[in-house]
């Protein structure tokens, strides 16, 4: 089952993935919210096994740190964006967007090295690059997880580091197709509310 966890002001929406094997948080977001956010997702589950990152920008996963010291959880994220994380490079966006130090996590395990182990989890992985070169896509039964490529009503800036439009386009029809192949009822993004099925016919008349 999937649990939202609603991001306030600039933070980023966060999905926890209670399972029968592993608990798993998608993008755990900013620091401050950290104390706030545990509450929540105590109430759910005791512990949290693995952390993915749709991304590496500093409002999806500039906490990874914090998870890892509480709960020893795995952070994993593309290959491409690992060095980016590990680095707190300019592609997180921490000291130019958001003017904050990152921290990052002790250990990163790239995506590509835990695929096969996340589909023993009904956890299917989409590339999806645009919003940044590594960025990812995430369905879970018949929920889609997107990230900051694709929102309710919206798609992710571009014009960051590593982003990129043609990219961007690519992934929305990519996406399209695997929604209506997959019958995705939810599409759960990194901000805003859920769209649905219909979410993709109104953001391609903005893109294309």
């Amino acid at each position: 089952m999937i649990y939202k966890i609603n991001g306030k002001w600039n933070d980023c929406n966060k999905y926890l993935i209670k399972g029968e094997r592993k608990n798993i948080l998608i993008d755990p977001g900013l620091p401050d919210d950290f104390d706030a956010t545990l509450k929540e997702i105590k109430g759910i589950v005791k512990d949290i096994d693995i952390i993915i990152n749709t991304h590496c920008h500093y409002d999806h996963s500039g906490s990874d740190y914090l998870y890892q010291e509480y709960f020893g959880a795995t952070i994993i994220i593309h290959d491409r964006e690992v060095n980016h994380l590990k680095n707190a490079s300019e592609v997180t966006l921490s000291s130019g967007l958001f003017h904050r130090n990152m921290v990052p996590p002790k250990e990163v395990i790239p995506l590509g090295e835990v695929l096969e182990e996340l589909k023993r989890y009904n956890i299917e992985i989409i590339e999806t690059p645009g919003h940044t070169k590594g960025s990812i896509s995430i369905i879970y039964r018949d929920s889609l997880i997107t990230g900051d490529t694709l929102f309710s009503n919206s798609v992710g800036r571009w014009d960051f580091p590593t982003g990129s439009l043609e990219d961007l386009k690519g992934s929305i029809l990519k996406l399209e197709d695997i929604i209506n192949k997959k019958n995705i009822s939810s599409i759960l993004p990194g901000h805003g509310e859920d769209g649905n099925k219909y979410t993709l016919s109104y953001v391609k008349k903005l893109l294309f």
